[in-house]
């Protein structure tokens, strides 16, 4: 849901700071006053094309700033595309430079135009007067059945096989090819191969040689410190052992008067026994010590071979191991290459006879819910006296198999008696077209996982008694979705929860527009007759005002809650410089 938008120097705006809540907000006023750059500074918020020519004139740039209420979606997205989370609000802004240069930001992060689109998709659906965005895109139609249907666990059914299906393919297509490529390929992992064979290295070897030349590399050094080292433990009367031995033939005469030394006697025997020890061991190990050239030239050769090896397959020695064990697969795979592509073809029939059973079966349910979605739209295009219209979802299913099933899905309609329906998109327009969006957002305010409308005079070419019908309509789908509408019927700002009032204005002999949100009672009374009768508002324009919000609030039944502080009790989000 949108909470606040605000907008600096964009066209006729000097600055404007509007706060949105849930419910039906209507925005009214005079043509030419504003109303519509609000919409297109929403859609600039969304990842629309930027011109530099909305920017006000003597303004070097203009900025439009978004704060929508975080939800699961946009909190998923801002996690995959690595952009702070800053809690219960999203953040928006985007800066429009006069050279065409502009910036946009998200919770303070700098972001591209196309990261804004991705993280904003599907956030709000804008539809105006002569562009009824996604519900007459052909392409999104199925997705929108689906979403009417509910059928997330058909289609999660359905993928899993269509999955299974692809992947036994990608198997085949790895074995397919020219016999040339095959051949060429198969000669490749056998030269591979027999270069890894001719070293045969072994698990942890590079690690272990290594060693081996540090130690063959410095066999005169180690011999001469392991000499001198025997010589201080046990080499002459001063040596470690000596001392430590007279030591102790000291403490165990004492020992006979004061038997509190017992402990150090010990420690020093222990310690004698560990420099007896010691002293073996450099022995042994001195002893044991040869220069050997040959030895080390072999060892710092099969070590330049390894190295090379690693370096040329761009791995670990271990990585080599695995890859030969892989090598070896793929080699037995395409010496066997016939008898495998028999075997994957008959698991490829067995997988798609399940994909195909699971995709007609997900046909049927489209079938059915094309129905019921099909019977609400016309049931609401009844309630806008247009009863004789034809409506239909065509669901079609072809031969391919899609990620999405077999089906191609279409919306098609027919205004008039005894002619014949047509793809929504080719015979929808004018007043027609604004009373079947609206009975399409209707149909779709449940599972429709936008969470704002925007009806940019969506109900043009909509007056007399249906004026009344469409504001109740849109009343309708209010409760489910927030909407914001604008509009030139009083009918439908009649319904409504807030009402922001758009006007010009001079200031400092420049004009400006203004968002003034009108209190219940006389200020949006008022502003009913001014839409009614014009300039000059009479005292019958008033009572007529009057009457029309009386009677939308019996056809509403007792009005409903609204959460506090935001304009005529929506919520209010802040709006803050992110940048």
């Amino acid at each position: 849901m949108l909470l606040g938008l605000r907008i600096s120097n964009v066209a006729v705006i000097e600055e404007v700071e509007v706060a949105f809540g849930a419910g039906l907000t209507v925005l009214t006023g005079e043509t030419g006053a504003g109303k519509s750059i609000l919409v297109d500074s929403l859609g600039l918020l969304l990842g629309g094309r930027a011109d530099a020519d909305v920017i006000r004139a003597g303004c070097e740039e203009a900025s439009v700033e978004g704060v929508f209420a975080r939800t699961p979606v946009l909190g998923t997205r801002l996690e995959e595309l690595g952009l702070p989370d800053l809690g219960d609000e999203v953040l928006v802004r985007r800066v429009l430079g006069r050279t065409g240069r502009g910036k946009v930001y998200v919770n303070g992060a700098l972001v591209t135009v196309g990261v804004l689109g991705k993280l904003t998709r599907g956030a709000v659906d804008l539809a105006g007067q002569h562009e009824h965005v996604s519900l007459f895109d052909s392409g999104l139609h199925r997705v929108l059945l689906d979403r009417y249907g509910e059928m997330e666990a058909p289609l999660a059914t359905y993928f899993g096989e269509y999955q299974a299906l692809r992947e036994v393919d990608a198997r085949m297509e790895a074995l397919g090819g020219d016999e040339a490529k095959v051949r060429e390929r198969a000669e490749f992992l056998r030269f591979q191969l027999d270069e890894i064979s001719r070293l045969d290295p072994e698990v942890g070897e590079d690690t272990r040689l290594d060693a081996e030349r540090k130690r063959l590399s410095s066999a005169e050094k180690l011999k001469r410190h392991g000499a001198e080292a025997e010589l201080l433990v046990a080499g002459d009367e001063s040596s470690a052992l000596e001392t430590v031995g007279r030591a102790l033939g000291l403490v165990h005469d004492a020992v006979k008067c004061d038997a509190t030394l017992s402990p150090v006697a010990q420690s020093l025997s222990t310690a004698l026994s560990e420099l007896e020890e010691a002293q073996r061991r450099l022995n042994r190990y001195v002893e044991g010590l040869e220069s050997d050239p040959s030895r080390l030239r072999d060892v710092e050769e099969r070590l330049d071979g390894l190295k090379r090896l690693c370096r040329k397959h761009g791995a670990t020695l271990d990585g080599v191991l695995k890859k030969r064990g892989e090598i070896e697969t793929e080699l037995g795979t395409l010496e066997n290459r016939q008898e495998v592509l028999e075997e994957l073809a008959s698991e490829r029939r067995k997988v798609e006879e399940r994909a195909r059973k699971a995709a007609l079966a997900l046909s049927r349910v489209r079938a059915k819910s094309a129905v019921e979605f099909s019977a609400q739209v016309r049931e609401g295009l009844g309630h806008l006296a247009m009863g004789k219209a034809a409506f239909e979802v065509r669901v079609t299913p072809g031969e391919v198999l899609r990620p999405d099933g077999l089906d191609d899905v279409e919306f098609f309609f027919s205004a008039n008696p005894g002619e014949p329906a047509r793809p929504l998109a080719k015979v929808a327009s004018g007043g027609e077209a604004s009373r079947l969006l609206l009975a399409l957002k209707r149909a779709l305010a449940d599972s429709d996982a936008c969470g704002s409308y925007v009806l940019d005079e969506a109900d043009a070419g909509v007056s007399g008694a249906i004026a009344d019908v469409v504001g109740r309509m849109i009343k309708e789908v209010s409760g489910h979705r927030q909407v914001l509408c604008i509009t030139h019927l009083p009918q439908v700002a009649a319904y409504a929860d807030a009402h922001l009032l758009i006007r010009k204005a001079v200031k400092g002999e420049r004009t400006v527009s203004q968002v003034t949100v009108l209190a219940a009672g006389s200020e949006r009374t008022r502003e009913l007759a001014r839409m009614m009768s014009g300039v000059e508002v009479t005292r019958e324009a008033l009572g007529a005002a009057e009457a029309l919000v009386r009677s939308a609030h019996r056809s509403l039944g007792a009005p409903r809650t609204r959460r506090e502080s935001g304009p005529e009790g929506g919520p209010r989000g802040r709006l803050r410089r992110t940048a």
